[in-house]
């Protein structure tokens, strides 16, 4: 999905859209039936419920600290004394009150200290309806490792970070603000997350097998990230690699040629299918079987990783980002990079632009793949496709007068490029552009609501600290 977006239509009459979380909004929301309004209200009334839940969310946390209080003091062995049972205690009282398992009440009062002991910043923005709970959580539960930990001037970095993400994480969903958020603790202590990758990697690495219904089980991998993803497209390449060379009458799923290939990695092939016949001229031959008739065919599987050329020569410590994953800190990005094979994109010395193929339709496979480098989702507001599963869309369309080029193209799945006619979204270009970025138009939903996107950029480090 984009990389953030704000809704920036123009407020109407009705009061929820102005007034603060509290009674008075859920007095206002009751009084209405939203089948009544017009869809453009419609999305401002359930706008408002968000905000209401928010609130009533901090409700319920400040509720929840209140009752740890109440059983600590209860349960004391003594005036100023703790007992290493009392966690447990308040997860009872808890799980009893609210019909809840007693792991999940401890999850609802961590979660709940976390946003009015721990960061109460992050708590009164969700009880104003300017964060989401799960906005919140992604932020408390990834800065948490930095908590503790404090910078030159005794300022403890989990605060630091909070601060720094606050300002934007309105305009982010959870997905993306969790990467932001990773990048923003890695940039804040490098040498720490480096620690926690070698730690994990050693305590975590492994391979897993659990049972599931109707004769299904499932094979887990856990390892480092680089492997994983390169692990990932290999499976991808070479399912899709299957899948051309079989015949046509082989109705398997796109998970189950993944599966096949997966298999087909250990000279397997999966029980209750049937062979396959190799097509003329193909590896295998005619007695091939299904996930092995193209074992021996070569497969290019490359991870791309963005990393800032001031980390690779050691003068900063920005994250890099690996594609299909997030950041990476800057240790393990100089690793890969001494052993990686580079590809320089080189832009024109006046217009400071990749490439302008003027009246072309179709993009070079160069100006795609800098595209798709450049932005790392499906520009549509909320979509997570993968840029390089995405077209390289003309925004405004070739049709409206957008031109073959790096600043008039973004990367669009080809759900939000090819049906947005019949989708009836917009996407329509005001204001002043940048003439050396992106496009960044408006994006105008079927009910008239209006969203800004903000631009997204691989490893983005617009509001981390510099560490020279």
């Amino acid at each position: 999905m984009a990389e953030g977006w704000d809704d920036i239509t123009p407020a109407g009459d009705d009061p929820w859209e102005s007034l603060a979380p509290g009674p008075r909004l859920a007095q206002a929301l009751a009084g209405v039936n939203p089948d009544h309004l017009s869809g453009s209200a419609r999305v401002a009334y359930l706008q408002a419920t968000d905000r209401l839940i928010g609130w009533a969310h901090m409700r319920q946390a400040r509720a929840l600290v209140s009752v740890v209080e109440a059983v600590e003091s209860a349960t004391s062995p003594g005036e100023g004394m703790t007992s290493s049972h009392q966690a447990s205690w308040v997860a009872d009282e808890v799980a009893a009150a609210l019909h809840i398992a007693p792991r999940t009440a401890t999850h609802k009062v961590n979660a709940a200290t976390a946003l009015v002991r721990g960061w109460p910043v992050l708590g009164r923005e969700v009880e104003r309806g300017r964060l989401t709970p799960a906005q919140a959580r992604e932020i408390y539960e990834g800065v948490s490792v930095l908590s503790g930990r404090c910078d030159s001037e005794g300022a403890d970095l989990s605060e630091r970070a909070v601060h720094a993400l606050i300002r934007r994480a309105r305009r982010l969903p959870p997905a993306r603000l969790r990467e932001r958020v990773a990048r923003v603790v890695v940039s804040l202590d490098p040498e720490a997350a480096a620690r926690r990758r070698q730690r994990a990697a050693r305590d975590r690495t492994d391979v897993s097998l659990w049972t599931e219904d109707d004769g299904m089980a499932c094979v887990a991998a856990r390892g480092p990230a680089p492997d994983a993803v390169a692990l990932n497209e290999f499976i991808a390449a070479r399912a899709r690699l299957l899948h051309d060379q079989a015949d046509a009458s082989d109705e398997r799923t796109a998970g189950q040629w993944r599966y096949a290939a997966l298999l087909a990695a250990f000279g397997l092939t999966p029980v209750g299918q049937s062979r396959v016949a190799g097509r003329p001229g193909d590896a295998g031959g005619a007695d091939a079987v299904a996930g092995q008739a193209a074992v021996t065919d070569p497969v290019r599987v490359q991870i791309r990783v963005t990393v800032p050329l001031d980390t690779l020569f050691g003068l900063t410590d920005h994250p890099a980002d690996l594609e299909g994953y997030g950041p990476l800190d800057p240790e393990l990005a100089r690793a890969l990079a001494a052993d990686a094979d580079w590809i320089r994109w080189v832009t024109d010395g006046v217009t400071g632009v990749l490439l302008d193929e003027g009246s072309r339709r179709f993009p070079s496979a160069r100006l795609a793949r800098f595209i798709r480098a450049r932005e790392p989702h499906c520009k549509h507001p909320s979509c997570g496709v993968k840029s390089s599963r995405a077209d390289a869309d003309h925004l405004p369309p070739h049709s409206e007068g957008g031109r073959t080029r790096a600043t008039d193209m973004s990367p669009t799945c080809p759900r939000h490029n090819r049906l947005r006619e019949a989708s009836k979204w917009q996407a329509r270009e005001e204001g002043p552009h940048d003439p050396l970025g992106p496009p960044d138009p408006i994006w105008i939903s079927p009910l008239g609501r209006r969203y800004m996107t903000e631009t997204a950029q691989v490893g983005s480090h617009d509001f981390i600290p510099r560490r020279m």
